[in-house]
């Protein structure tokens, strides 16, 4: 089913919308803003025309998409992008928000740590608790789709209020040591599949971006840089731009390890080992796991 044609909302449409869903929740239930819906909220652009919400727990979704049903909405894709990811479309044609996407607990593999969620707004609504995550946080989350719509959500940051450049990298090595540290448990293998999603769409935004917006932020680009090509990867990328585009971002990153020979995870693994005899740990997954901030933040 073709998903209806979605109206722009501005930050106004959204809050009354919510109201509204919050009305229909049965307990205390968290929802965090994502993508134009959560740079509609902070004002880094007048209005959105997707709408959509990420929770870190499973039944946080649940009663949501129950409000949603009780307001008239109904499910029209239910997708695991991973084995651990839940995504759902619910659409309600006469609404002013006829279409809404709901992840959990991940939102294309982001994880919500504390770091993450450090300084994001909480805003009570109802039953409801609305985490708007920061300027940065938002940043680096744009960095993955590589869709026209939101490089030209990147560019407006930047035109609107450049990111602090020092937290927009600390949240991505972030994200990168949590993928790393899982490279040593032999039995997972989306660790490296993860590692090279978030390097090269990392690399690749800022690439498309143009070189007067990479002006803006050279600390980030720089750093772009420097993590795609500890990858070495034999394919350019340019080349994987080109592929992550015309597959609309469905790749096949076993060829492209093929291509680059079999040494990749070898070389990230050994680099994780030296991080964590240099910090005198022995393990990193208990500590770079997303925490959970008081409910009343």
């Amino acid at each position: 089913m073709a998903a209806p044609r979605s109206p722009m909302v501005r930050a106004a449409d959204v809050i009354a919308w919510l109201t509204a869903t919050a009305a229909g929740l049965d307990a205390d239930t968290e929802a965090i803003a994502h993508g134009g819906t959560a740079l509609t909220l902070l004002r880094l652009k007048p209005s959105t025309k997707d709408v959509d919400f990420g929770f870190r727990h499973r039944a946080d979704l649940d009663r949501f998409s129950k409000a949603l049903e009780r307001q008239g909405y109904r499910l029209t894709r239910d997708f695991r992008a991973n084995p651990r990811e839940v995504y759902l479309r619910m659409e309600d044609p006469r609404s002013r928000i006829p279409a809404v996407d709901l992840r959990a607990p991940t939102w294309n593999n982001w994880r919500m740590t504390e770091a993450i969620l450090s300084r994001a707004l909480v805003l009570p609504i109802g039953r409801l608790r609305l985490v708007q995550p920061d300027r940065e946080a938002l940043f680096l989350f744009k960095t993955y789709p590589l869709r026209e719509t939101d490089l030209d959500d990147l560019r407006a940051i930047l035109r609107v209020s450049p990111p602090d450049q020092a937290r927009v990298i600390a949240l991505f090595d972030e994200q990168d040591a949590i993928h790393r540290s899982e490279l040593l448990a032999e039995t997972i293998h989306e660790p490296l599949l993860n590692i090279l999603e978030l390097r090269v769409r990392f690399a690749a935004s800022l690439r498309l971006l143009g070189p007067s917006y990479r002006r803006r932020i050279p600390r980030i680009a720089r750093r772009a840089r420097i993590r795609f090509g500890e990858l070495q990867l034999r394919p350019s990328l340019t080349d994987l731009i080109r592929r992550l585009r015309t597959t609309e971002g469905v790749m096949t990153w076993e060829d492209v390890m093929a291509e680059s020979g079999d040494r990749l995870r070898e070389r990230l693994t050994k680099g994780e080992t030296r991080t964590r005899a240099r910090s005198g740990t022995t393990s990193t997954r208990s500590k770079r796991r997303p925490g959970r901030p008081p409910r009343g933040d």
